[in-house]
């Protein structure tokens, strides 16, 4: 029985650890500076690639980006240009193969 519940709680993390959802820097008690949902539909064979760019007007420091997956599939998201420590940031979106692209960025000052 002890077994059982080990192996259930292994998958469980294991499923957990599995996402692809991207935060980087501090998002907590930070002002939200910036909120875009990123979707684009499914092509057979093809993976959905997008780049979202934010420039802050104030040039502000940012604190903090997260791209979160709301698919929980195995899309990635990763920073190409700028990102914590500077005023602008580029976010690279890749879908997984036939699957939809859909992610919440947000960035935080």
């Amino acid at each position: 029985m002890r077994l059982v519940s080990l192996c259930i709680i292994f998958v469980i993390v294991f499923c957990l650890c599995e996402c692809k959802d991207m935060i980087i820097g501090d998002t907590v008690h930070r002002k939200m500076v910036f909120h875009q949902r990123v979707k684009d539909f499914a092509i057979p064979f093809k993976k959905r690639i997008k780049t979202l760019s934010y420039s802050d007007p104030e040039k502000r420091m940012i604190k903090g980006v997260a791209a979160i997956d709301n698919d929980f599939s195995h899309a990635s998201a990763n920073i190409t240009e700028g990102g914590v420590g500077y005023s602008y940031v580029t976010v690279r979106m890749k879908s997984q193969r036939h699957h939809p692209l859909n992610f919440e960025v947000e960035i935080y000052v």
